[in-house]
């Protein structure tokens, strides 16, 4: 039998985190302390891991949700379940590609700036136009999500453009430091491009982005709770940390940084997002504090039994939408994330989709789905985004 931890990483894609388990917590340390001589040295896949739990630590001391430099989910642990040889076969055939080649459009962006527009970039890396402000998410525009670019998951589709064709940004907002969500390559190529772009992340993760030469005043953390207050022009948008049930880790120790969802709030509208999470009815209390929202951008891909702790299945999502919507949210916009781009788990490629559209159906929630680089103007819910509502189907 092979044991399968909730809280490990999907697909056993991390194989060296597998080995820390057999590791003495001095081991652990020792190799931290190699990586971080490899880092210094220049080496590209040592330093894409980012800070040293000592250049961590004074970003986190003052958190009350960490206990001895590690943080924690609120809930407690699934129980673990025992995976035999099949799923671990499973795991290595990732089963989750698409049967024919991904539509992939090319964004084009306005020098005018949306009041309420959203266009997704894969992944978790979305575009969003808040009130005449733009906020990247999570941007991963790499040919693999991994410390190295020669092995590792790699992507399903092209990116829809690269890191330096982005148009002017106001904020990159991180959830967490998981390497599908927090790439190197992208976030340096946005800072050298976009001096004026603004980092905001969960506490620890900036000790990462400091790593990689980003001055500490572009960056600003908040830990669970904390409000950070972000104005351009004559625009103030406000980002709620909010919590998320996951876990973080780029080397071989976990836990050392926060993970994340956020609320993020401009004087005329808002949108909800989840970065990675499993189910937790802490949501609702996101709701009551920050919901309703105009957008949500949830996550609905790489899910299984075997980690429900850390990834929401399709039916969750829209669970997670209406928890974070409330009362009056009826008309918010789920719009999904994180599926189509890398192969995370054993479930088929459209799964993530074509479980959603009838649970949010069901649910009377609109969900729409844009193609990678697709465009949807909220206010109209027209756009690139909607031209072809069952474009997935072509590839599933």
């Amino acid at each position: 039998m092979v044991r399968v931890s909730s809280t490990g990483f999907p697909l056993g894609a991390d194989i060296a985190s597998r080995a820390v388990t057999t590791l003495s917590a001095t081991g652990v340390t020792v190799a931290d302390a190699a990586l971080g001589r490899l880092a210094a040295a220049g080496l590209p896949a040592a330093r894409a891991i980012g800070a040293s739990r000592e250049q961590i630590w004074p970003h986190i001391s003052g958190s009350a949700f960490q206990t001895g430099g590690r943080f924690a989910n609120a809930e407690a642990a699934s129980e673990e379940l025992d995976a035999d040889v099949k799923v671990a076969i499973d795991m290595l055939r990732r089963p989750g590609r698409p049967t024919a080649p991904i539509e992939v459009l090319t964004p084009t962006f306005s020098d005018e700036v949306s009041d309420l527009a959203v266009t997704w970039l894969g992944h978790a890396s979305a575009l969003v136009e808040l009130d005449g402000v733009r906020v990247l998410t999570d941007p991963v525009f790499s040919r693999r999500c991994s410390p190295s670019q020669v092995l590792g998951p790699q992507r399903m589709h092209r990116a829809p453009l690269a890191a330096t064709e982005l148009p002017a940004l106001d904020v990159v907002l991180i959830s967490h430091d998981h390497y599908d969500h927090l790439d190197t390559a992208t976030v340096v190529d946005i800072a050298v491009t976009q001096p004026d772009a603004i980092f905001v992340a969960p506490v620890g993760v900036g000790a990462h982005l400091q790593s990689w030469g980003i001055h500490h005043r572009r960056i600003r953390e908040a830990d669970w709770s904390e409000q950070i207050e972000i104005t351009v022009g004559a625009t103030t948008l406000t980002f709620t940390c909010c919590p998320a049930r996951h876990f973080s880790g780029r080397g071989l120790s976990r836990n050392l940084t926060q993970w994340a969802s956020w609320a993020v709030a401009g004087p005329g509208h808002s949108f909800f997002f989840s970065g990675d999470t499993g189910f937790t009815e802490r949501f609702e209390a996101v709701g009551d504090r920050s919901g309703p929202f105009d957008l949500t951008l949830i996550a609905v891909g790489a899910y299984d039994p075997l980690w429900p702790d850390i990834h929401v299945n399709p039916e969750e999502a829209v669970a997670v939408h209406d928890l974070v919507s409330g009362a009056g949210g009826r008309d918010s916009v789920l719009v999904p994330i994180h599926w189509c781009t890398f192969n995370l788990a054993r479930h088929s490629w459209a799964d993530p989709i074509q479980r959603l559209l009838p649970a949010a159906e069901r649910a009377g929630v609109t969900a729409l789905v844009p193609p990678p680089g697709g465009t949807i103007d909220l206010a109209s819910r027209t756009g690139t985004g909607v031209a072809d509502p069952r474009w997935w189907e072509a590839s599933a």
